[in-house]
């Protein structure tokens, strides 16, 4: 092979990268718009339809962990080379949350843990709350796919963010002495059988 044609065909290469990567942004942008514009004008239809959309979105049963990963699993990340420049290193354990006792309090539960405790995610799913808390300290809310949220509180160090995507076992931050859990899906508080 001649270093003409060499030239060429790496050339091309990256000419078809290029434009596949340009023809996957436009299509995830016209995406968005249809279903942007969509819900806009379906709410502005009535306001019997604006109540309908508010319940669905608003009143957790719509579940945006499974939207967002069903997106990334056809389209891709949302947003291009947004982890290009970051450490992806994920701190994560394969053990279930290890307590000594539990005990009920406040539609949630008080696991007793070790001190210095780190504690693992206990199902995948999206950060949809991060917040202080006089009682919990540092609380955090994970939507799972089934679009339960589970809430772990007296966190001291947090290891994620407002809409982060966390995987399972991740370590969501670390925990003194005692960890606060609660399940909470369509309005209802769960019970833990099944998630610890």
């Amino acid at each position: 092979m001649n270093d003409l044609s060499f030239k060429f065909q790496k050339k091309t290469e990256t000419n078809n990268f290029f434009s596949k990567f340009l023809y996957s942004i436009i299509i995830k942008s016209l995406l968005v718009c249809i279903i942007l514009l969509g819900s806009m004008i379906y709410i502005k239809q009535s306001d019997e339809n604006k109540e309908k959309f508010k319940n669905v979105v608003y009143n957790n049963s719509l579940s945006f962990a499974r939207i967002y990963d069903s997106y990334k699993k056809y389209l891709g990340d949302v947003i291009p080379f947004k982890n290009m420049f970051n450490d992806n290193t994920k701190i994560v354990s394969k053990n279930n949350i290890e307590y000594s006792n539990i005990k009920e309090e406040s539609n949630g539960y008080i696991l007793t843990v070790q001190k210095d405790y780190a504690v693992p995610v206990i199902n995948e799913g999206i950060v949809i709350e991060v917040r202080k808390d006089e009682t919990l300290n540092n609380v955090v809310t994970i939507q799972d796919k089934t679009g339960t949220d589970i809430t772990y509180g007296y966190l001291t160090d947090l290891n994620v963010k407002l809409y982060d995507y966390i995987s399972k076992g991740q370590i969501v931050g670390g925990s003194s002495s005692k960890l606060y859990l609660s399940f909470k899906k369509d309005g209802k508080y769960l019970d833990y059988d099944g998630y610890i």
